[in-house]
């Protein structure tokens, strides 16, 4: 289930009547430890954050969720065995798989070869009938819920989603999930159902058989909008799998197969002794050794801190993001951070202009001003009309050629949208506008060249230039960014479109679509 770790110094030494022996991680839903029933069976706890805790609704949810659980049956799933959400911090109690997340085992060995695939897709699909006949739909199935046991895969945090909907941690209008797994229903906020779960499975078919899931890896706002406007890549996928797995990503959920029609296209299992390949194998034996190496009492403490909590990993499904508490003294607001632009990373969707593709343009540009020059000159007996023509064209093709050559000379920007705010920089200085200090944000089309514009809030100061025309005043706001305004006009509108989706992501109190 996860890497055995030391218990830190502040986990308690019992939970319920389970005594904890290591810790397993952490998740959305909080700590994860391994424990020992009295009678010797290990065990999975996850126990609740504590800001959960505090949410009454959450344990209202959690504990219907949990009775759900409880009743699901079958083979292929972890099987809930205590819980208790009137503890001070709720817990869930799962029997213990001594496996290696699907995730970790392609991470580190590669993709599982057809065969294993094949199994996978039984197991998942045997799993899914079970959690569905409980009454529950899964939510968030990935890789990392997938385990990889010795005799075939086991699935995970089925009702944790559900539980976890509109608590202390989603109240800015999110829900849990993973990018590229999750249905296209369940980005646009539609309802969710049963074959949303079929669509993850699809998802991480191709994931086990590839190494990356079908809608490739980036922003979580790219994957999103791949997930809703774009077709998966197959292409990698062994050809065989394709009928199995196209099936369960097409975009309409009705016209997905059910569970128990896959199980029926997957048909027999192999008569194979292993599923695994052998060097997963060997770790997932290594594991049950250690499980049974471990003492029956918790360990002496080892004295480091406790391991950060992982963020959740989150997407909205209208889609909105996350917006930060306005100051409590808005008369004054200064929006622009400048932090070292080596200390900015990455936190969202990032757009560059381009001077290598100015360059070429600017080069196509005067390819043809040359060719129009020589048909311009009389020398060259063309007729009048001609030569009036061809000169027309030289002038329109060298002031082109001249707008893109200024272009490639300025600085090059880059743009990032993100959970925090807006930051554009120049590779030398950086300008941040966090989203509490932007009252408004759109992309505007200005002449046919568009850019991204924004209004502040009132007190806020504006930024000073970074060149390139940027934070220049434009109908009452200020313009920031020039969209591709040195691409040619499809990947204009591809930047736009994606530029549109990160802003609606992660910034919905301000976004204008209009």
């Amino acid at each position: 289930m996860g890497v055995v770790q030391p218990l830190p110094p502040n986990a308690p030494s019992r939970i319920g009547d389970y005594t904890l022996l290591a810790a397993l991680g952490r998740g959305a839903m909080g700590s994860v430890y391994l424990a020992r029933s009295r009678g010797g069976r290990p065990i999975a706890i996850k126990v609740a954050r504590p800001e959960l805790a505090d949410d009454p609704q959450f344990r209202e949810r959690f504990r219907r969720e949990v009775e759900m659980a409880r009743s699901v049956g079958g083979f292929w799933t972890a099987t809930v065995v205590d819980a208790d959400p009137d503890a001070e911090r709720p817990w869930m109690a799962t029997e213990y798989i001594a496996g290696l997340s699907l995730h970790q085992a392609v991470q580190d060995h590669g993709p599982l070869p057809e065969r294993a695939v094949r199994r996978l897709a039984a197991g998942l699909a045997e799993a899914l009938v079970a959690i569905h006949a409980a009454g529950l739909v899964h939510r968030d199935l990935k890789p990392s819920n997938v385990l990889l046991a010795d005799d075939g895969p086991r699935v995970i945090d089925f009702g944790i989603a559900r539980a976890l909907e509109h608590s202390a941690l989603t109240e800015a209008g999110i829900v849990f999930g993973t990018p590229g797994y999750l249905s296209p229903e369940q980005v646009v906020g539609q309802a969710i159902t049963s074959q949303s779960d079929v669509f993850a499975l699809g998802s991480i078919l191709v994931f086990a058989a590839t190494g990356s899931g079908p809608f490739g890896e980036g922003a979580t706002s790219a994957l999103v909008y791949r997930v809703v406007h774009q077709d998966p890549d197959l292409t990698r996928v062994p050809p065989s799998l394709v009928p199995l797995i196209v099936p369960c990503l097409v975009r309409e959920p009705a016209n997905r197969p059910t569970p128990a029609r896959l199980l029926e296209l997957i048909g027999p299992p192999s008569a194979e002794p292993s599923w695994l390949p052998a060097s997963v194998r060997t770790v997932v034996e290594q594991r049950h050794t250690e499980l049974g190496n471990l003492p029956n009492k918790p360990p002496t403490r080892v004295m480091v801190d406790e391991p950060p909590a992982k963020p959740p990993t989150v997407v909205n499904p209208h889609p909105t993001g996350i917006a930060p508490v306005p100051p409590k003294s808005p008369t004054r607001v200064a929006p622009v951070a400048e932090p070292d632009p080596k200390d900015v990373k990455r936190t969202g969707a990032r757009f560059r202009t381009s001077r290598a593709v100015g360059l070429g343009w600017a080069g196509a540009n005067l390819a043809a001003a040359t060719v129009t020059g020589w048909l311009a000159n009389e020398q060259n007996g063309a007729v009048a009309p001609v030569r009036l023509a061809a000169f027309i064209a030289f002038v329109v093709f060298m002031v082109a050629a001249i707008r893109l050559l200024i272009g490639v000379m300025a600085t090059p920007l880059t743009l990032d949208v993100g959970p925090e705010g807006i930051t554009l920089s120049d590779g030398q200085q950086t300008r941040r506008l966090p989203w509490y200090a932007v009252a408004r944000v759109k992309v505007e089309a200005h002449h046919a060249r568009p850019w991204l514009v924004v209004w502040l809030v009132s007190g806020a100061r504006p930024p000073e230039t970074l060149g390139r025309g940027t934070f220049t005043t434009h109908k009452g706001g200020l313009r920031v960014y020039p969209v591709s305004h040195e691409r040619y006009r499809k990947r204009r509108e591809r930047d736009m479109a994606e530029l549109r989706s990160a802003l609606s992501w992660y910034g919905s109190g301000a976004y204008d679509p209009m």
